[in-house]
């Protein structure tokens, strides 16, 4: 395994840890619609379609990620207690969800304090080892960061509410353990990383006599295909494997967008066939522990939404990574009380004072923070943000997307091409929407002009050009993001 001398930038730990459940999701809405279908052809298209048994709208997620919420949510709160996490499973199954699994069914329907009834159904049914518990554990990871004893404490703990017994128990161990452990020591993008010894991490926190089998498993799944495992993998072993097999058997792509790598690992684990959106929803815990959020496709982003608990309001990809960033800060918001406070644009106006501007380049509207009010007086109807946002900043009935593009380091910005040309592509889906967007961050120095410059280049200007373009209008951004927007014509 490759590991990084250095410590890893707290904003790329940060945007990991966001990746964790925001690609968690987003597997498990793109494998919904192709939930206990066949193995799809290397060549078949994988998309973010809904349907599937249960009829899921597309980008909506299931239970996967509708459990992995009620650990969430706790947790971003301000604490793993498992006395808050049993009531969010309680709470849910009240809400009627669409699709429960059988082993869960089995334990949320009888009363009675979760831990005893699911011990009592495992004594019942001694062979029971659905994966249930295994796709919502990537919230588990964010609880104890950099504690890799007390996660696979609380890992063990949450499993038994529904899925008791060695092999779940295990699993989620394994799994937990190996998302912290790359959110903690992946080197940056550019460097290879073992996704095996990743998981292989976790191997002493399982009891002496069953690392030996779990060594195997791991090593059989490391060079394999997630296809290989999709006879029986609703068993979490199998299950297990399979996600293990999406993330090694995907190739990184070489060039200046190694991140993309998440993207084409999730349709491989949907490609495997039956529970495709379980395998998708654990693979994507791990795969956006490496690559992070900023690595989520934007075309996913728009899509991605559902419920914590059926009847409460829909939640969305925001959402999703507003809490993942307050869990993984043991509850707590950053500065401004960001993420989570409800306006931040007044804070911008008091101490970045400047006055509005907004140019039209391209058919699209950029400029600064202090542009906003105007911006809506004229009628745009979606907002991308390049800077922190608060909650209530932009209307609702406003699309907003709030992107995680820094003006700091290039060391800071771990799919920085990539991020470019998901917004760009993003802007260009948009437009030939009929949306009119504005895009803007505080103060239009650096990175509202290089989303700027990389749009003329989609727009057919060369890179010189576009630069040049973006500075006389806006301003001339910083070297490193200069030589993102070059480095964004060749992919």
């Amino acid at each position: 395994m490759t590991t990084t001398d250095q410590p890893v930038p707290v904003p790329v730990r940060a945007d990991r840890a966001a990746g964790v459940v925001l690609a968690s999701a987003c597997g498990d809405a793109l494998g919904a619609g192709y939930e206990f279908g066949p193995p799809l052809g290397a060549d078949t298209p994988v998309l973010m379609k809904g349907g599937g048994s249960f009829g899921w709208k597309p980008g909506e997620w299931t239970d996967d990620t509708q459990m992995a919420l009620a650990i969430l949510t706790p947790l971003a709160e301000g604490g793993p207690r498992l006395e808050s996490i049993e009531a969010g499973f309680r709470a849910w199954y009240a809400s009627d969800p669409a699709d429960v699994g059988n082993q869960t069914r089995a334990v949320l329907g009888q009363s009675g304090p979760l831990a005893e009834v699911a011990a009592a159904h495992l004594t019942s049914k001694p062979g029971s080892a659905g994966n249930g518990s295994l796709m919502r554990t990537g919230p588990v990871a964010l609880a104890h960061p950099g504690d890799p004893e007390a996660i696979a404490e609380l890992a063990r703990a949450i499993s038994a509410l529904t899925h008791p017994g060695d092999d779940c128990e295990d699993a989620c161990v394994l799994w937990s353990v190996a998302i912290d452990h790359t959110i903690h020591h992946a080197p940056d993008s550019r460097h290879h990383w073992d996704w095996a010894d990743a998981v292989r991490a976790g191997l002493v926190h399982l009891p002496d006599d069953r690392r030996s089998r779990w060594e195997a498993l791991i090593d059989e799944a490391a060079t394999a295909e997630p296809v290989d495992f999709h006879r029986n993998n609703g068993w979490v072993v199998n299950a297990f494997q399979a996600a293990l097999a999406a993330a090694c058997a995907t190739p990184v792509p070489h060039g200046d967008r190694p991140g993309d790598h998440l993207r084409l690992a999730l349709e491989r684990a949907v490609r495997g066939g039956s529970d495709t959106d379980t395998v998708a929803a654990i693979a994507g815990a791990l795969l956006g522990a490496r690559w992070g959020a900023t690595a989520v496709p934007f075309s996913w982003r728009r899509l991605l939404r559902g419920h914590r608990v059926y009847g409460e309001p829909t939640l969305d990809a925001a959402d999703l990574e507003r809490m993942a960033r307050r869990a993984f800060n043991g509850g707590r918001p950053g500065a401004q009380d960001w993420p989570g406070v409800a306006k931040l644009v007044d804070y911008y106006q008091t101490h970045f004072a400047d006055r509005p501007r907004r140019t039209t380049i391209g058919g699209v509207d950029f400029g600064n923070v202090h542009a906003l009010a105007e911006a809506f007086d004229d009628g745009v109807d979606t907002v991308i943000s390049l800077c922190r946002m608060g909650t209530d900043d932009v209307p609702t009935g406003v699309e907003h997307h709030v992107i995680g593009l820094l003006d700091t380091t290039e060391a800071e910005n771990p799919n920085l091409v990539l991020l470019l040309a998901e917004v760009v592509d993003g802007i260009a889906a948009l437009k030939a929407e009929g949306r009119h967007v504005f895009v803007h961050c505080v103060q239009a120095q650096n990175r509202t002009p290089t989303v700027a410059a990389a749009w003329l280049v989609h727009e057919g200007a060369t890179p010189d050009d576009a630069v040049s373009e973006a500075a006389r209008l806006l301003n001339r951004p910083k070297p490193f993001l200069i030589s993102a927007v070059h480095k964004s014509v060749s992919g």
